[in-house]
């Protein structure tokens, strides 16, 4: 077999626009709750219970909660980012309807718990729109940056990880799926734009773009990494 057989998508900041709900609330609401000397970009794209454990490590924090204190700030206000908030990406279900007649395997990879990522299913009716669903519940360990996430999602549709492509918006999101061995597009948003997504094979700047590189690279049907040659960032 040779190409691309699957897809996968991140959920926040690929699936649904929520960067600017989260770093709101984790500005006036929940980062001052929890402690002190705590800078947003340190956790961005980690689940709240990874991003407490690097907070808990650094010594320039000052943590008031624990680990389960933490976790529940963010709960608080998961109904509102998600079933307010939350905007699906333009197209995004043309997309996955077009992607699926093309005949590749569809997965959301979250860093997210579960509740969170059935919220998001539920609110745009994407319940049987994936062959895979892999939230932070889901895996035993750490999530994004490490590979499991997406290794997770590949062996559950059976497909080799470089034979899938990715679509990310974060540096943990394209760590995971580049240490996986996928093929990853970065998507430019308004959570990222002064993020560094250079070691992404991809970057696209909005829906539209990333719609045409991803069927041109079906239509290629290249999956070796030594093959591919990321355009300039």
């Amino acid at each position: 077999m040779s190409g691309y057989q699957a897809v996968f998508f991140d959920m926040d900041g690929v699936t649904v626009a929520t960067a600017n709900a989260w770093r709101e609330l984790e500005a006036e609401q929940i980062l001052p709750a929890a402690g002190e000397g705590i800078d947003i970009e340190t956790i961005r794209a980690l689940s709240p219970e990874d991003s407490y454990d690097r907070l808990a490590s650094m010594d320039e924090v000052s943590l008031r909660v624990d680990r389960d204190e933490f976790v529940a700030l963010y709960d608080e206000y998961a109904e509102e980012v998600y079933l307010e908030r939350a905007t699906l990406l333009d197209g995004y279900e043309a997309l996955l309807t077009d992607l699926r007649a093309a005949g590749v395997a569809l997965g959301l990879v979250s860093a997210s718990c579960r509740d969170w990522v059935e919220l998001v299913l539920d609110r745009f009716e994407l319940g049987n729109a994936y062959d895979v669903v892999v939230s932070s519940t889901d895996i035993d360990g750490p999530s994004k940056p490490n590979p499991t996430p997406y290794l997770t999602a590949a062996d559950q549709v059976g497909v080799d990880p470089e034979r899938c492509i990715v679509v990310e918006d974060s540096a943990h999101g394209i760590a995971a799926a580049t240490a996986a061995g996928a093929c990853t597009i970065a998507l430019r948003g308004a959570g990222n734009r002064e993020t560094d997504l250079s070691p992404a094979d991809e970057l696209v700047e909005d829906a539209a773009e990333l719609r045409t590189r991803v069927f041109d690279l079906l239509s290629a049907g290249g999956s070796n990494r030594a093959d591919r040659h990321p355009r300039e960032k």
